[in-house]
């Protein structure tokens, strides 16, 4: 009772809809598709959407569907809106028409090229309490992406508690809006704080919430967004319900053969190969965890033999930008960056010293988000943006991807 309360107490009449939280996925094409997500507390709510794009005067209705969202009195209701425009604003709502200026509210289909620059950000490890969240949030929000890409430890409801998860996504909801109460879609990836017990869980009881309020490409946790043949992020597992070796790491393989003609690429999950902290505690530093090893023997060498733009790790709760990395060494020529830690709104921890750290360019406690501009010309630029909106670090590619050459043999200790 007392959860259902204050659910209830998070509730804003909208549309003669009770909302705990609205969210944009893709599961297709992110140019001529959009999936609608709400979540709201009563088992008749309406299932019309309706739409239109910006300037059209015609109306058009998709019916959603009704999902469970674990034993929770959580009704969840999706539908996927399909032959949209590609780069084009639309405003939709739910249960009506929009009759008024200000009511219902708008998103952005994904362009079929880079006829402008594509802006996303990146992040994980989102909330320790809903006060920081919101704040972070609200920078997303005043940076106007295009979409996020959230790689694990979102809610910290570790796959029971329904309340974390409504104030995540009430929070989203009211301050990761971009311009003109554009809702910024999501790219949602699984961490440990999904999952009861963190690893190793059984699918879908184990990271129940998870496995519900997000469709993935495929309905798994591992899995590909293509974004016509600018650019594709791959999005893995790392060991909370997928094994990192096995069908996964063969799945890897295949999908990075199959995208050499991507013009950008990026690979993200939730525990780094590259970390800042968490050492095993039987000596040792974070290079030395047995997860990461298995992720630079499993995985790194497939990335490294194909070439990518950079690589999205967290968990470890601080901010960090390693050196261009090939083979487990400094490689400024055609290393890889791998980029974290996963800091976004929680509490930070302490960093190696240099002497310590020899693959990082830059490490410290703050939360951030990552931000991202590609360019038609195959240059982007990378930028860390704390929780105040400040840039304090930035890096600016020259080409779009490493160069696809034959892994050299990977070392499985921390030492360089």
């Amino acid at each position: 009772m007392r959860i259902l309360l204050a659910l209830l107490a998070l509730l804003t009449p909208l549309a003669a809809q009770d909302f705990v939280g609205l969210y944009l996925t893709w599961s297709a094409d992110p140019a001529t598709t959009m999936t609608v997500n709400w979540v709201d507390l009563r088992t008749t709510s309406s299932l019309d959407v309706h739409y239109r794009r910006i300037g059209s005067q015609e109306w058009q209705l998709a019916k959603g569907t009704k999902f469970a969202i674990s034993d929770t009195t959580l009704q969840g209701r999706r539908v996927q809106l399909t032959a949209l425009s590609p780069d084009s604003n639309y405003e939709f709502m739910i249960g009506k028409k929009i009759e008024k200026a200000g009511e219902g509210w708008r998103f952005r289909t994904m362009p079929r090229d880079l006829n402008r620059p594509v802006h996303f950000v990146a992040g994980g490890d989102m909330m320790h309490t809903r006060a920081r969240l919101d704040k972070m949030n609200a920078v997303v929000g005043s940076l106007d992406p295009d979409f996020a890409v959230l790689s694990g430890d979102l809610a910290y409801a570790n796959g029971v508690s329904s309340a974390r998860w409504a104030d995540w996504l009430k929070s989203w909801m009211q301050h990761s809006v971009g311009a003109d109460g554009r809702l910024i879609p999501m790219v949602v990836g699984i961490g440990n704080h999904e999952v009861r017990g963190g690893y190793k869980g059984k699918i879908p009881e184990d990271a129940p919430f998870y496995y519900s309020l997000f469709q993935t490409p495929g309905g798994k946790s591992y899995f590909a967004h293509d974004f016509a043949d600018y650019l594709s992020i791959l999005s893995l597992d790392t060991d909370h319900t997928e094994p990192i070796k096995g069908p996964q790491a063969a799945w890897l393989e295949q999908a990075l053969a199959a995208r050499t003609n991507k013009q950008f690429q990026f690979v993200t999950y939730h525990y780094p190969a590259y970390g800042t902290t968490k050492a095993p505690k039987e000596g040792g530093g974070p290079l030395d965890a047995p997860r990461s090893i298995e992720i630079r023997k499993e995985w790194m060498p497939h990335w490294e033999k194909y070439g990518v733009t950079a690589v999205l790790e967290h968990d470890h709760h601080n901010y960090k930008r390693t050196h261009p990395l090939r083979g487990h060494k400094r490689d400024d020529a055609n290393g890889i960056l791998y980029l974290g830690d996963g800091a976004y709104a929680v509490n930070t921890r302490t960093v190696p010293s240099k002497e310590e750290g020899w693959w990082l360019a830059k490490a410290e406690g703050r939360n951030h988000v990552w931000s991202f501009r590609l360019r038609a010309d195959g240059t982007a630029l990378i930028q860390a943006v704390d929780i105040e909106g400040k840039v304090f670090d930035k890096v600016e590619l020259k080409t779009p991807r490493t160069k696809p050459v034959g892994a050299p043999k990977v070392v499985s200790s921390g030492g360089n």
